[in-house]
């Protein structure tokens, strides 16, 4: 059979337009954490989405996500600038930005906020070097624009200088520097996790405080602190310099609609980086921006111009169909918040490229003033793996200092021999971690109601020799029935679970279950199921990180202060979980994994006053008798 060239030339014409369709018709798989998976799909039920060709598949968290879409598990995700930063430190990646998520009142703008320094026209100050001795207004300790911005800058420019005295913490080299590069100051916040140590680092340094509405409070809230409140203590305060963002400079000089000035803007002048100054009516000149939150796709995702634009429409659609969406909380865990719009970037753009246009990148490299990194020792590949993903997650929230993952066989070893600084221990290994003189310096904690109790039928009689039932692939059950026939006298030795229900090892968050029941203490007293705080039989020692007890305070406060801000950053209930999950299934095959799944956080102190080592070693087969009480 002989075809025409004209014959031919249609046919592949309509090849093509079927490929197109076919392209048309691809289903886009948007990552979100697992714990929004759930708020993904009802916003995909929603009938608005219907035909947008989209699904959602899980990750564990954000950096699951980021890296489920650089193995072609996943096809965008919708990320904070922190995020891409993990994606352009990914290892053989090809992550791009493709569309950003802006704010109606800014949608214009380049960038999320600008971090800018504001002095008055009549001002001496006319360079960097010249703050030096400036009284200086900020928004907040730890803040972007007040605190993170100025510091990172003054330093790259070899103005402010950040003593290395290995005697003082790295939050207080940078308190010090601040103290003696500026005269007063207004910095609230809470310097420590600790409110001693907060307290005397605020007596140590009182001219941080001088300023503020409250010095000797020096904390929120104040009228001179966040970012209207720098302006505040530059304008009706004492200041010579606030450190403070554009858009409330331009709220609170009245220059948007709607808005009452609080302040004469002709007064006011932008200092530039370069030692100019610019009036705040025109453009201003900033010293770092903060990239938009934005939606990263990989390089095949966005390949060609049709592919692209093809996923920036699909996402569009999906953004503005989330708006109106019934479920306002479930999409606002999708970033799609109510004062939102969406914007599509004109090409893809690397992440590093991103971060670098906006001078963010250097933002998130702070050093933090840290004398160097701390090696985390592990022992298998997963550990390895979920290690280097919490170091990803750290850097990139500035949590300093820098964590640096080692692998060896006998990590307890490592940390005595200085291989390694830190290691997560064991109850089973802490009397082996003890003996070559190491010590815990914090502790997982669980919920309030996650501890082991006893039940009994409150009939019951002659408890004194009767089994326990409990779950024996349970270790903090089974430690919870050695306790307790500790006490009764009955050695732990060969203590098997009991088919007999007359005595129950079970978690406190089931008692709902045994409403009828009673709890019976270690003390062989019986009391209500409510009294599970104070009749409880938990005595497994939890998950703990373990230092070398030569360590100086410094080094041992300075570790102590990484695992307390990873927990406040990640764990259970800690400010960004979705963005890594310190604690919970890692891989689902893979339970446990450097920490307890269902631990919460990191403490530094044992509550629980059945919960101590000389406990737990006693209820060793050769384990002394404890002293019953």
């Amino acid at each position: 059979m002989r075809f025409s060239t004209k014959s031919i030339g249609l046919a592949i014409a309509m090849l093509g337009m079927v490929a197109i369709a076919q392209g048309d018709e691809q289903i886009y798989r948007m990552c979100v954490p697992h714990v929004y998976y759930e708020d993904c799909l009802n916003l995909l039920k929603d009938p608005s989405e219907a035909g947008i060709k989209m699904e959602c598949v899980a990750g564990r968290d954000r950096i699951d996500c980021l890296d489920m879409i650089n193995q072609r598990k996943a096809d965008v995700l919708a990320s904070e600038p922190e995020d891409m930063y993990v994606a352009y430190h990914t290892k053989n990646s090809d992550y791009k930005v493709i569309s950003e998520i802006r704010t109606k009142d800014d949608a214009e703008a380049p960038f999320r906020y600008e971090g800018v320094i504001l002095v008055k026209k009549n001002s001496p100050i006319h360079s960097l070097k010249e703050l030096r001795g400036a009284k200086s207004c900020h928004t907040g300790f730890g803040r972007n624009v007040g605190f993170r911005i100025p510091v990172t800058k003054l330093k790259n420019h070899h103005i402010l200088k950040v003593s290395m005295d290995p005697e003082l913490t790295a939050t207080e080299r940078e308190l010090k520097a601040l103290s003696e590069f500026f005269s007063q100051s207004c910095l609230v916040g809470t310097y420590s996790p600790y409110p001693e140590t907060d307290r005397l680092l605020k007596k140590k340094y009182p001219n941080l405080c001088a300023l503020c509405e409250k010095p000797e409070q020096c904390n929120y809230p104040d009228k001179f602190s966040g970012y209207d409140g720098a302006i505040r203590c530059l304008d009706k305060g004492k200041g010579d310099v606030a450190f403070t963002k554009v858009q409330f400079i331009k709220k609170y000089f009245g220059m948007v609609p709607n808005v009452a000035a609080e302040g004469d803007p002709s007064q006011f002048e932008y200092l530039c980086e370069d030692g100019t100054r610019r009036p705040i009516s025109g453009p201003a000149c900033s010293w770092a921006q903060r990239p938009w939150t934005g939606y990263i796709s990989n390089t095949d995702a966005v390949k060609g111009e049709q592919k692209f634009h093809n996923l920036q429409q699909r996402l569009e659609k999906f953004f503005e169909n989330g708006l109106h969406a019934e479920n306002k909380e479930a999409a606002s865990h999708l970033l799609i918040n109510p004062n939102a719009v969406y914007h599509s970037k004109p090409q893809a753009v690397d992440p590093k490229e991103y971060l670098e246009k906006a001078g963010y990148k250097d933002v998130i490299e702070r050093d933090g003033s840290a004398i160097r990194k701390m090696k985390m020792c592990v022992q298998t590949d997963i550990e390895m793996q979920k290690c280097d993903t919490m170091r990803r997650a750290a850097y990139s929230r500035d949590i300093r200092p820098e964590i640096e993952c080692v692998q060896e066989r006998d990590c307890i070893y490592a940390v005595k021999d200085k291989k390694a600084d830190m290691t997560a221990v064991r109850a089973r290994n802490y009397k082996d971690a003890r003996d070559v003189k190491l010590k815990p310096i914090v502790y997982e904690a669980y919920d309030k109601n996650d501890v082991y109790v006893a039940v009994v039928e409150p009939t019951l009689d002659n408890l004194q020799n009767m089994p326990i039932f409990f779950n024996g692939q349970d270790e903090r059950a089974h430690k919870a029935a050695d306790y307790l026939n500790k006490m009764r006298g009955i050695t732990a030795c060969q203590n098997a679970p009991s088919s007999e229900k007359n005595i129950m090892i079970v978690n406190a968050m089931e008692l709902n279950e045994y409403k009828n029941k009673q709890l019976l203490c270690p003390n062989k007293e019986r009391k209500p199921v409510s009294d599970w705080q104070n009749c409880n039989c938990e005595a497994n020692l939890p998950v703990a990180i373990f230092v070398r007890d030569s360590m100086t305070r410094v080094e041992q406060e300075t570790l102590k202060h990484l695992f307390v801000s990873l927990s406040e950053k990640f764990g259970r209930n800690g400010k960004v979980p979705d963005v890594f999950a310190l604690f919970g299934p890692y891989k689902k095959e893979n339970r446990d994994v450097l920490f307890s799944d269902n631990a919460v956080e990191f403490i530094t102190e044992l509550k629980n006053e059945n919960t101590s080592e000389r406990i737990y070693q006693g209820l060793s087969c050769d384990g002394n008798t404890i002293v019953k009480h």
